[in-house]
């Protein structure tokens, strides 16, 4: 790595900057002479908890809260340090799993909804619906597409409702023998979501289930019926319905916002209500009504994940005028003044946003239109709240609604755009990276069997504040693509990866090592490939299973590490465990709160080698975090 990237890497990554973005950081500086704060300020007054870092304060019940330490290893009840970390674990963990299922449950909503022609929704992708059918053991001989569409539908329905000693047929179907054999070893092949959730809460009240394996194993559970469902099965009905990814290009950062438009902000996680609001948003009686009401037309923009999954598609990449950033940044784009209307999907909308729109008298409106997303002083109407069937005529009000809007804008406050954006080439996906391939794995698999590339690395990830809003992923990026290693990113971690030029052209040059600069240029390609939302986690694991049946292996033969450079939210540890169950290797920062329990420690970042094939790698420090991943792709050699 050269000393000026370095010295700018380790800049951002500071308490005095905050984000590694210099659009935020312009916006930041400006936001400071206005006393407005943001999450800068409440990060850097904002001390740690140090018994809640560990994983040991237990708030369960009244005789407490109990902290384990020194002169006290037990809790009132008893329970020691490794039954408090691992119980407060499989809380979190339920809780991403359940977000990650309030997508799929939206998606099969979906699904019925293009499968009758509703909502202008349509399916895009027949093949696909054929081939999910197999999997969910749906006879589709001689049946339409309509009429398959709706019973994949009602089959996901059912294996969600499956109860824990039903097993998921996608997992049984998708899974290799040799993984589900360990998984049968384990008592972790699980039921459906609903019944596992369940089964999961009930063990976590005070004096239920305090065995840290027995949680442990808990947790894997959930991350595999919630990873099958909610990442695998939500990402192939989205492609059903939006299209397959294939390759696109675009902008990124706070540059792309256009002052003489009105301007939509797609922000969250799920897709549905952005592609219809980008579609329509298109159409001349809409751009006409904006030109009416004095601005230039309207632009509509991605926000985080939602952002990501419509420029992972042609189809939907055309609404796009830009992505605007990572979570971390909606406070700066609101404080822009030109952003008239955020449609909010969960999840990720920062409580904090409302307060700086708030604080700079802007114009801006706040639209939740998810039952599950609801801010304090945001007015939310439950009309608008997502329904497949009735997603054009939401999408029309909210688009009138952003024209509104834009008639508010305050003369007295001038604009503020950085001049900041950086060109991407986005749309990776099982199907466009075989394309890329010549149709077949075996390039990639003899790059890294003649030790031109050291491997793979799934890196799906958030931002933190406390890891400098995107500094740690950047060096940590740098620094694996310079040792050669080719990265798949999804998440917020895209966002910063396009605004830091690791998603473009320019990217093998500036920072492919000498291997995988020759492989990029010989297939056209990025360094860094954009896969899409946190979400396709699941589109990452597909791959994984496509190759391990390739190589007719297990995955834990594969060159492969997953990554989660600076993880935020619950649903980022079904990730992590869902990587490790299907035997992959997987690097998360900040160290989950566990540590506190040496024994639940010891098994998550040893002892899971021996039972799954892959355990969890931790370290602090971003460079010596990619030697170590490093590492455990050569070991798989």
């Amino acid at each position: 790595m050269n000393g000026s990237s370095d010295a700018r890497v380790v800049e951002a990554a500071g308490a005095s900057c905050g984000s590694v973005h210099a659009s935020v950081r312009e916006m930041a500086m400006f936001l400071d002479t206005r006393n407005v704060r943001t999450f800068l300020q409440r990060n850097a007054e904002q001390g740690t908890c140090k018994h809640g870092e560990l994983g040991v304060c237990c708030t369960l019940c009244p005789d407490g809260p109990c902290r384990i330490r020194e002169n006290a290893t037990r809790g009132r009840c008893g329970i020691d340090a490794d039954g408090i970390a691992a119980r407060n674990l499989l809380r979190l963990v339920n809780q991403g799993g359940a977000a990650y299922t309030h997508d799929f449950k939206h998606s099969i909503a979906t699904l019925r909804a293009a499968a009758r022609g509703e909502g202008g929704f349509r399916l895009r992708d027949e093949a696909k619906l054929r081939w999910f059918a197999g999997v969910l053991g749906v006879a589709g001989e001689g049946l339409g597409a309509a009429e398959l569409g709706l019973r994949v539908a009602d089959a996901l329905e059912d294996e969600f409702r499956k109860d824990v000693h039903q097993p998921l047929d996608l997992v049984r179907n998708l899974a290799p023998a040799s993984r589900l054999q360990v998984w049968r070893t384990l008592g972790v092949v699980p039921g459906g979501y609903l019944h596992e959730a369940h089964e999961a809460g009930a063990k976590v009240m005070p004096n239920i289930d305090t065995d840290y394996v027995d949680l442990s194993l808990t947790a894997l559970r959930l991350a595999i019926s919630a990873g099958f469902l909610g990442n695998i099965a939500t990402s192939v009905m989205r492609d059903i319905v939006l299209g397959s990814p294939d390759i696109t290009e675009g902008e990124a950062d706070l540059g792309v916002l256009d002052p003489a438009c009105v301007n939509i902000i797609l922000h969250g996680h799920v897709p549905w209500m952005g592609a219809t609001v980008g579609r329509l948003a298109r159409e001349e009686r809409f751009q006409a009504r904006a030109r009416a009401a004095g601005a230039a037309g309207i632009k509509v923009y991605g926000s985080l994940c939602t952002g990501q999954e419509l420029a992972q598609r042609p189809d939907t990449a055309q609404y796009l005028d830009g992505q605007v950033g990572n979570w971390l940044s909606q406070e700066f784009v609101a404080a822009t003044g030109v952003a008239d209307l955020f449609v909010m999907e969960k999840n990720c909308s920062a409580p904090g946003l409302p307060a700086v729109i708030e604080q700079l008298k802007l114009h801006t409106r706040l639209v939740p239109v998810n039952p599950a997303v609801r801010l304090r002083g945001v007015a939310a109407d439950a009309s608008l709240d997502y329904a497949p069937e009735r997603a054009e005529a939401q999408a029309e009000k909210l688009i009138a609604m952003a024209i509104e809007a834009y008639g508010r804008r305050d003369p007295a406050y001038a604009p503020r755009v950085p001049a900041h954006k950086t060109p991407y080439i986005a749309g990776f996906g099982v199907e466009s990276v075989l394309k890329a391939l010549g149709g077949s794995p075996q390039p990639l698999l003899d790059a890294i069997g003649n030790g031109t590339l050291k491997g793979v690395v799934g890196l799906v990830s958030c931002v933190t504040a406390k890891t400098g809003a995107g500094g740690f992923l950047t060096r940590f990026l740098e620094e694996l693509l310079a040792q050669d290693v080719l990265v798949l990113v999804a998440g917020c971690a895209s966002s910063t990866a396009q605004i830091e030029g690791f998603m473009n052209g320019a990217a093998v040059e500036r920072y492919a090592g000498p291997g995988l600069k020759q492989v990029c240029q010989a297939l056209g390609i990025p360094p860094a490939l954009n896969f899409g939302s946190c979400l396709d986690t699941g589109r990452m694991a597909l791959l994984i299973l496509a190759l391990a049946d390739y190589l007719k292996v297990d995955p834990t033969k594969l060159p492969v590490v997953a990554a989660a450079p600076e993880y935020y939210n619950n649903d980022a540890l079904i990730d992590g465990l869902l990587a490790v169950s299907l035997g992959i290797n997987t690097y998360v920062n900040p160290v989950p709160p566990v540590t506190g329990g040496a024994d639940l420690t010891k098994l998550l970042t040893q002892d899971l080698d021996g039972l799954l094939g892959a355990r969890f790698l931790v370290e602090a420090d971003p460079v010596l975090a990619a030697g170590k991943v490093v590492e455990a792709l050569s070991a798989r050699h």
